[in-house]
């Protein structure tokens, strides 16, 4: 029998045990499982009496965002087919009076948790899916980041962000969430994005490049793992694009966080984005697989 269920804390250590080997995949996740799992649930099957064996692993973050790994909906074998068939009652008993905004992960897992929302009692069809590459740190080409950082201006300053560089960096987390987050249907206000940036300082690892003392690129740390670091809201402002500042950025991020004993990162890049891609290939990172946000 299948059932889902709240992680009770006696599960935690076997839960991330699940995640582990799927961890570059869903970063988030981990890092819900390592704050406490409140917000986590495992897909669990009775084999004997008082004997589960987890199956899948998700977070439902605020009642809005859903982080999974759900090996299973990959189908690489019969026993994922099994699975995928005899959980569909258990996830749509779940999410029979929910409603997510986003779903956050690895493909298969991504269409797998949208088919369900489609054939609720009262189906939640998606308002926008963007499609990515999942990419994790490989070969880091150093050399190549420092020859392409060397006719650079010596005015450009490195910094993590507090909270009050909240003005000072606000225009690029705007500039970032219109171009690269928000779908072009809904309508979110400037003044909801602010309040969300302001939040974001107070608990992400920021980071940003100035020019002559103006903002011109960031990014941030948006979830750790046990082995992998996530980082996300890569911006460059439009007039210093194609200069290399988000390649030196990004660089100086990982040099950063080499030095606290974090070797492994991981993100994901737009598919209709080459230049991104072409960026994050530069300095190392390797196509994983595909990785979607399903926006309801």
């Amino acid at each position: 029998m299948l059932s889902i269920q709240p992680i009770k804390e006696k599960q935690t250590d076997a839960a991330l045990s699940f995640v582990e080997p799927y961890e570059d995949e869903c970063v988030n996740l981990c890092a819900e499982l390592l704050s406490g799992a409140r917000n986590c649930y495992v897909l669990t099957e009775t084999q004997a009496e008082s004997d589960e064996k987890i199956l899948g692993v998700f977070a439902f973050r605020n009642k809005r965002t859903v982080f999974h790994c759900l090996p299973f909906a990959k189908y690489k074998s019969s026993q994922d087919k099994r699975i995928c068939s005899e959980s569909q009652s258990a996830f749509l008993g779940f999410f029979a009076d929910k409603k997510p905004f986003c779903i956050n992960g690895e493909a298969a897992g991504g269409i797998f948790l949208r088919n369900i929302l489609k054939n609720k009692k009262n189906p939640m069809r998606p308002s926008c899916t963007n499609e990515y590459f999942l990419m994790t740190s490989g070969n880091e080409k150093t050399g190549a980041s420092e020859a392409a950082f060397a006719d650079k201006p010596s005015d450009i300053k490195f910094f993590a962000a507090r909270t009050a560089d909240y003005e000072h960096l606000l225009p690029l987390e705007l500039g970032y969430q219109r171009e690269e987050v928000i779908p072009k249907n809904f309508e979110i206000s400037d003044e909801a994005l602010a309040a969300a940036f302001r939040d974001d300082l107070l608990k992400d690892e920021i980071y940003a490049l100035e020019k002559n003392g103006a903002a011109i690129a960031k990014a941030k740390i948006t979830s750790r793992g046990r082995r992998y670091s996530m980082i996300g809201g890569v911006y460059t402002i439009p007039s210093e694009r194609k200069n290399g500042y988000a390649k030196r950025l990004l660089k100086l991020i990982m040099d950063s966080e080499k030095k606290n004993g974090n070797r492994n990162f991981c993100l994901y890049a737009k598919k209709k984005n080459p230049a991104a891609v072409a960026l994050y290939t530069s300095l190392g990172f390797e196509k994983r697989g595909d990785y979607l946000l399903i926006y309801y």
